[in-house]
């Protein structure tokens, strides 16, 4: 069964550090808060435009070794124009989530869908669509930020498992919309 994935790293007030305010002391203090957990054997990788002009930029500032997405496709939501990465299987969509997700599924061929930006992250889970949620929650408060998932909606959650980490992280798993076992 192909689940979608929302791997997310955020802070203990619900912020995820790639929206901290501030200039360069934000930004060196975010490289520690990186997602330390990424789905290498993830069968497709979808994410929205800011994430992928990100990773764009990286790629450009970086070389081809910045492009941190396994093989396989790479799905985009945009309403804008984006050349695509050399070497990556990209397809730029428009539309709502719904509209594509069965798509995305078979694309994985059997392996997990990769969610990546929060906003997305939110669409999925707004819309029923998001399986499971990996997160790590860092011993840190940001006061302000990107919440973790900005469109959220209501749904049950099941802690499939919950790990502490030497630098005081927790790395805790959710299955969304998943019952509580009797």
């Amino acid at each position: 069964m192909v689940r979608t994935v929302y791997y997310a790293s955020m802070s203990l007030d619900g912020f995820t550090a790639d929206s901290a305010p501030g200039g360069e002391s934000a930004k060196a203090e975010n490289d520690r808060f990186r997602v330390a957990e990424s789905p290498a054997n993830a069968g497709a990788v979808v994410m929205g435009a800011g994430t992928y002009a990100r990773l764009q930029r990286q790629v450009g500032e970086g070389g081809a070794g910045a492009w941190d997405c396994p093989p396989g496709p790479v799905w985009v939501y945009t309403h804008h124009e984006f050349p695509a990465v050399p070497g990556a299987d990209i397809m730029f969509v428009r539309g709502p989530v719904g509209e594509f997700a069965a798509d995305i599924a078979d694309s994985a061929n059997g392996s997990d869908v990769w969610l990546r930006g929060a906003d997305l992250a939110g669409q999925y889970l707004h819309h029923g669509l998001l399986d499971e949620l990996r997160l790590v929650v860092h011993p840190v408060l940001l006061g302000q930020g990107r919440p973790l998932l900005p469109l959220a909606a209501e749904r049950p959650a099941l802690l499939l498992s919950a790990r502490r980490s030497a630098d005081g992280s927790m790395r805790l798993c959710y299955g969304i919309g998943a019952a509580e076992e009797p």
